[in-house]
């Protein structure tokens, strides 16, 4: 079957901390395709209600376009309403065998998103860790996973590149320097369309 990898998120803006968590992701389990999933209204953030998910649709196709292999997926926009990863799971069970990518926050809440249970069943949980000092809380997560819902977790080798999408807002806000956390093409896009300014 073929290997997809489903990596979810805001990406309001995507970032160089995504790319990185992306290709990670793509080269350590070998994936066949990635599909990256902008949600249309996330379970789990309140976003800025005048940034549309069409905007940060558009910002992730120009962020990612570069990555073989990789698709930015607009299925949860389309579908409108609240975007749970379960129903998305669900539809694209069929196209293969799923790895959904989460950071540290995200897995250690898994068991009280929507259907946890659907989640665990359609897909590879992927951990891309960023944070030091939660170790013991992951791994008693995982154990607790594993346990309860016969859960398949994977742990990615190596950190990824640690950047807070609240910090990239706050910097383009300030009119400062912001070339170190994304592409100039998803730069170029945000000041035309006067985004987070």
């Amino acid at each position: 079957m073929k290997k997809i990898g489903i990596y979810g998120g805001s990406f309001s803006p995507p970032h160089n901390g995504h790319i990185s968590a992306a290709r990670q992701f793509m080269d350590e389990l070998s994936l066949d395709e990635l599909l990256i999933m902008p949600s249309h209204i996330s379970p789990h953030k309140v976003t800025d209600p005048t940034l549309t998910s069409r905007h940060r649709y558009e910002m992730a196709k120009i962020a990612f376009k570069d990555l073989p292999h990789v698709t930015v997926s607009d299925y949860e926009i389309q579908k409108g309403d609240v975007s749970y990863t379960a129903n998305t799971l669900s539809h694209f069970s069929k196209e293969g065998e799923l790895y959904f990518l989460c950071g540290t926050d995200m897995f250690l809440t898994l068991s009280r998103w929507y259907r946890p249970d659907i989640i665990f069943a359609n897909a590879t949980i992927v951990l891309a860790s960023r944070e030091n000092g939660k170790e013991q809380e992951i791994l008693s997560a995982k154990e607790a996973y594993e346990k309860d819902f016969g859960a398949r977790i994977i742990i990615l080798n190596n950190e990824v590149l640690e950047i807070s999408s609240t910090e990239v807002r706050n910097t383009l806000k300030q009119g400062r320097d912001v070339s170190r956390y994304l592409s100039h093409n998803v730069e170029v896009y945000i000041r035309e369309h006067n985004l987070y300014l």
